[in-house]
């Protein structure tokens, strides 16, 4: 099976009657991609996601990230919910209501899953330590959810949705052959289906219209967001992998 990797040449016309794809981006999309792509195409690099791949991974290095993301998405039920506070549109508001459950239920229950069959309890899971970066990152979506409007909301949890549908895409492609052997398989599985993919497309396509009559301040600023949230979603990674809990991993001891 051919790898799939990602584009780097943005500047496609986007085909309206096509829809919105993988490879059929409309035009805002196609900036904030274009604009993420160093730290984008880095982060499916690193040492975490290729190992997970292969399914090398150590043991000890998923679970960290499976703590951590544990604590993230209760962060990331807290923004849509804010979100759903803030919404007019009930299309909107319906969207933050599905999001918010499905982060509380299904993507727990897969934490729990996973980490019951590591030994790890529920009481280490429901007081686990955040990381500085995890905290870094939820602290910044959580201040966007607070303090901006539902547009800003929006783009703000795009980087979460749209990097693990492209990761999980990619890596089901390019690890086909061992997949089934691989123990980090189900969150392969999770992540590559056209259904999650589904979530990135309409956070795009409403983006997208309410963009539409946006200034060019305005949009730079919405850019700067995204791109904040994938160098966090790199970094969440990152220190997963060193299994890093403060900025210095020397500042571990001091706690």
């Amino acid at each position: 099976v051919t790898a799939v990797t990602s584009t780097t040449d943005f500047d496609y016309e986007f085909d309206a009657a096509k829809g919105i794809q993988r490879d059929n981006l409309p035009p805002f999309a196609q900036r904030m991609r274009k604009a993420a792509d160093l730290v984008w195409e880095e982060g499916y690099q690193q040492p975490f996601i290729r190992e997970l791949g292969e399914g090398t991974l150590q043991r000890e290095r998923f679970a960290f990230y499976l703590l951590q993301d544990f604590r993230y998405v209760n962060d990331y039920a807290r923004v849509h919910a804010l979100g759903l506070a803030k919404a007019t549109d009930p299309e909107i508001m319906a969207f933050m209501l599905k999001v918010q459950n499905g982060a509380l239920q299904v993507e727990t229950e897969v934490h729990r899953s996973y980490l019951a069959s590591y030994g790890i309890t529920e009481e280490q899971m429901n007081n686990v330590r955040q990381s500085a970066f995890a905290r870094a990152y939820t602290s910044n979506i959580l201040s966007i959810a607070y303090g901006k409007d539902i547009l800003d909301i929006l783009v703000a949890v795009l980087p979460c949705a749209w990097v693990y549908a492209d990761y999980g895409y990619r890596l089901a492609a390019e690890f086909a052959d061992t997949l089934d052997d691989n123990p980090y398989k189900s969150w392969v599985d999770m992540y590559k289906t056209d259904e999650f993919w589904q979530d990135s497309v309409w956070l795009l396509d409403h983006i997208e219209k309410l963009v539409a009559d946006a200034s060019e301040e305005r949009k730079r600023e919405l850019i700067d967001i995204f791109v904040t949230g994938v160098e966090n979603e790199y970094m969440f990674w990152a220190s997963a992998y060193d299994m890093q809990y403060t900025w210095k991993p020397e500042w571990n001891q001091a706690r």
